[in-house]
């Protein structure tokens, strides 16, 4: 069992260095004023086998337009009261040993503010929230170049810090390298001054020696960006 674990969890390892993201789309400092506008050309074009909840149609359609292969993708956008998380994707059970066509994967927004000790979804702006969706769709990308052997893996391997370190920090880069760099830079300036709010009662803690952080922090989002020909 462990040997067979220790393969699987390879396997996903392994589709994870090999997988490159695909070319992106001309960034956009502020979607605020555009994202409205866009709505029904967006809605047309990447609307076709999505469920998507009318309070972020908007912002979920526009972070969209930016994963073209993901058209004809089969995504459930739900909002879930919870106090726990902010926003999750998966595939389904049924779905998980499919082929990729076959597939349907589960965006969940937790956009409860009872008992909550994580900033909420639905108080960033639609930079962030654009930003943020972006990066769930590059685990949708990732999720569609693997196999189900792989998407087992992948279970497997949440139980290593290590990897999905690694997982997310790439996730973060894809996110930057399809244009979405703004948003994303927006999306952790929120998670930044919410979470420095709802402490603002507490002792403050000290850094652990060799603590780190799983995502990109700002400069790291920033340096990435100076070094990609996309926003030159």
């Amino acid at each position: 069992m462990l040997l067979l674990l220790a393969i699987i969890t390879l396997a996903s390892i392994t589709g994870l260095a090999q997988f490159e993201p695909s070319p992106g789309k001309k960034p956009v400092a502020d979607i605020t004023d555009s994202i409205a506008g866009k709505y029904a050309m967006l809605s047309k074009e990447f609307g076709e086998n999505k469920e998507i909840p009318a309070a972020y149609e908007k912002q979920i359609l526009y972070a969209l337009s930016y994963f073209p292969e993901l058209v004809h993708t089969k995504i459930k956008f739900e909002i879930k009261k919870s106090s726990g998380g902010i926003i999750s994707t998966r595939p389904t059970i049924g779905s998980l040993l499919r082929k990729s066509s076959k597939r349907t994967y589960i965006v969940l927004i937790y956009d409860s503010t009872e008992g909550r000790k994580l900033p909420v979804f639905g108080n960033a702006d639609v930079n962030g929230q654009v930003g943020i969706l972006g990066h769930e769709l590059c685990h949708i990308i990732y999720f569609n170049n693997s196999t189900g052997f792989g998407l087992l893996g992948l279970g497997v391997a949440h139980i290593s810090s290590g990897f999905m370190d690694r997982f997310e920090y790439k996730t973060d880069s894809m996110d930057i390298e399809r244009g979405l760099g703004y948003q994303l830079i927006a999306w952790n300036e929120y998670l930044h001054k919410g979470f420095k709010a709802m402490r603002v009662n507490e002792p403050p803690s000290p850094e652990k020696s060799g603590s780190h952080k799983r995502y990109m922090s700002i400069e790291q989002i920033r340096e990435v960006m100076a070094k990609s020909k996309l926003y030159q």
